[in-house]
């Protein structure tokens, strides 16, 4: 008889906070010290906030490195399997960051969903005066301006197009003329059509409001709780006030959590992939990673090419001369990643005259 066998023991608990809390009594009945969790969209939360009140080592599982065999899968074998696992020392664990920082992530990312909310509203106002065949964008070079928001409130409230009522809506430096505007704007819009120019309108105007607010929001987050990191991120080509506040949400102050650059670069998703077999290696894009970092990253990194840095500024014109654009700003993101790796762990400014030395290896890019 296998006297090493670990005993099984099931009972099943409520998802309501008073019934967490009987489970988290329930497991420091049976002296449970290890707590293996599946991170499954954000289900995962309300229990690892009760769980993490008793002395538990909380280990939280990529669900795609840990599925069982298709075809047998029950909330009661999933649990056994994971037990498993864990118990064989073969779940690496994901980063979970501090209360701070999950705060700012959590503000980070809904600036950027009220962003793509409200390009979502632009892209549908633009949609309207393109079926009426209204060609404003031909001399403003954003509708969104007071110029161009006041000639849309002249569609909005059903006015009479005049030459006087166009020029009172025109800035001064606008250089079309009021004939040419009153030429562009000359279409058919139904009541309709008015009706979903006032709701975009609307809309944007809306999320315009919000993202202000939340971005008045995390200036006064970020200097009470990480002013001199978020300086030193400051001093990086290529980092503006918004790539450096998605840094610190999704990274943290530190990068404790991350044994190596490579292990963050691979988490982040602006390392190359592996594809090799028999010896060939084949084409293999980026790997996938934490999308908000990977977006801020993107763009910091194609700024910094851009840049007159020159290590940034030699590194994009090499790459895009093979061919590739795209290929030049991920190799930048890249190169950003790795600076950002050793100002966070080592505490150190930038220099642009004498780059850091973070191990960057050219030819790996």
């Amino acid at each position: 008889m296998d006297t090493n066998r670990p005993k099984k023991v099931h009972k099943v608990f409520g998802t309501r906070t008073y019934e967490l809390r009987q489970a988290l009594e329930w497991l420091n009945a049976h002296k449970v010290t290890d707590v293996f969790m599946e991170s499954t969209g954000q289900y995962w939360l309300p229990v690892f906030n009760i769980f993490t009140e008793a002395d538990f080592q909380i280990i939280l599982a990529n669900p795609q490195r840990i599925k069982n065999v298709p075809g047998r899968k029950t909330d009661m074998k999933d649990a056994e399997w994971i037990a498993q696992l864990g118990r064989c020392g073969l779940i690496q664990s994901s980063y979970i960051p501090d209360p701070e920082v999950m705060a700012l992530r959590l503000m980070t990312r809904r600036r950027l969903s009220y962003t793509q909310k409200r390009t979502q509203a632009k892209n549908e106002l633009h949609n309207i005066l393109q079926r009426a065949n209204i060609k404003l964008t031909g001399y403003l070079s954003d509708i969104f301006s007071k110029s161009g928001q006041s000639l849309l409130q002249l569609f909005i409230n059903g006015e009479v197009l005049t030459l006087e009522n166009i020029s009172d809506c025109l800035h001064g430096r606008v250089k079309a003329s009021p004939e040419d505007i009153r030429a562009a704007m000359d279409g058919k819009l139904s009541p309709v059509d008015r009706q979903l120019l006032d709701d975009s309108l609307d809309e944007y105007r809306f999320y315009t409001t919000k993202i202000g607010k939340i971005e008045t929001a995390i200036e006064h987050y970020i200097s009470e709780h990480f002013p001199d990191t978020y300086a030193l991120l400051m001093e990086i080509p290529g980092i503006k006030k918004q790539s450096a506040a998605v840094i610190l949400g999704e990274i943290g102050p530190d990068v404790e959590a991350f044994h190596t650059v490579g292990h963050l670069s691979s988490w982040a998703g602006v390392s190359p992939g592996s594809n090799e077999s028999a010896g060939k290696s084949s084409h293999s894009r980026t790997t996938r990673g934490n999308k908000y970092l990977k977006i801020a990253l993107i763009s910091s990194g194609g700024t910094a090419g851009r840049s007159k840095d020159a290590a940034f500024s030699a590194l994009y014109h090499r790459m895009a001369a093979r061919g590739s654009k795209m290929k030049a700003i991920v190799a930048c993101a890249h190169k950003l990643l790795r600076i950002i790796y050793k100002v966070l762990s080592d505490r150190v400014h930038y220099e642009t005259k004498k780059p850091l030395d973070c191990g960057h290896n050219p030819k790996a890019l």
